[in-house]
């Protein structure tokens, strides 16, 4: 008979499978936890709604002061109030889910630890690279939605296939025709670029928060009388900062996207 029961394991690189719907579709740890911190910034978002007040608590007061530094992060980031007002509430969302991620395995460590028939029932989802590269390709494709939708698609396409610059550059002269060649390769190179970028985000969330949560687990299983308090601090503030990186780089690319071809 299984049982639930509390252990401390070490990471893997692959998640595992705790039970199938249907036989179709597998449910694993990484995933749990993601439904977990999902019921649990819904039920602290309704519980936020419902007492806030005109005359605000301390609690209120503190969340006021969150909300405004990362409208401010937005703002600045962008360049923009319009394009910051667009995308507040998603990059928000991306900011407090990640962080939610990378901090709730930390602020509650037994958490990791409970197993079911040997497997970790809960991981952190930013350990776990599917969530983090689906999330970097999911902002990826939205950013390309946003600037068709700005642009028009032959406008968007031609950032990347700029076929114009070779026509127009040989009708100017020999010289503007090669330079018209080299940004159409230049053009190519862009493409690429967009596919970096989706490894880009998705590498640098997971890479940072499986080591952080493996060499967490090996130093408090080697230091079980010593609590290693400063390195628990440390992958603390590490999750905070990789989680504003990603909402912040996302803010950035999407600005560019809706702005580039104005410049």
């Amino acid at each position: 008979m299984s049982i639930i029961q509390i252990t401390a394991s070490r990471p893997t690189i692959g998640t595992e499978t705790i039970f199938n719907i249907g036989g179709l579709f597998p449910i694993v740890n990484s995933f749990l936890m993601a439904f977990l911190i999902t019921v649990i910034i819904a039920i602290i978002s309704y519980f936020i709604f419902k007492t806030f007040k005109i005359i605000p608590s301390k609690f209120q007061s503190v969340i006021e002061i969150i909300y405004e530094s990362m409208r401010g992060l937005i703002n600045q980031i962008s360049g923009d109030e319009k394009i910051a007002n667009k995308i507040f509430y998603l990059i928000a969302s991306i900011f407090v889910f990640i962080g939610f991620s990378n901090l709730l395995g930390l602020v509650i460590p037994f958490l990791g630890s409970f197993t079911y028939k040997g497997m970790a029932i809960f991981r952190t989802p930013t350990t776990d690279f599917n969530t983090t590269f689906s999330l970097a390709l999911a902002m990826v494709l939205l950013i390309q939605i946003a600037s068709i939708k700005k642009w028009g698609f032959l406008k968007h396409i031609s950032n990347y296939f700029k076929f114009h610059e070779i026509y127009y550059g040989f009708k100017k002269g020999i010289g503007a025709g090669f330079m018209g060649i080299v940004n159409f390769i230049i053009g190519l190179l862009d493409i690429i670029s967009e596919f970096a970028r989706v490894i880009s985000l998705s590498f640098r969330l997971f890479g940072n928060m499986f080591a952080g949560e493996t060499l967490a687990v090996v130093l408090l299983g080697f230091l079980a009388y010593i609590l290693p308090v400063s390195w628990m601090a440390m992958n603390i503030f590490t999750g905070f900062i990789q989680a504003m990186v990603f909402g912040s780089l996302t803010a950035a690319y999407y600005s560019l996207a809706v702005k580039g071809s104005e410049v």
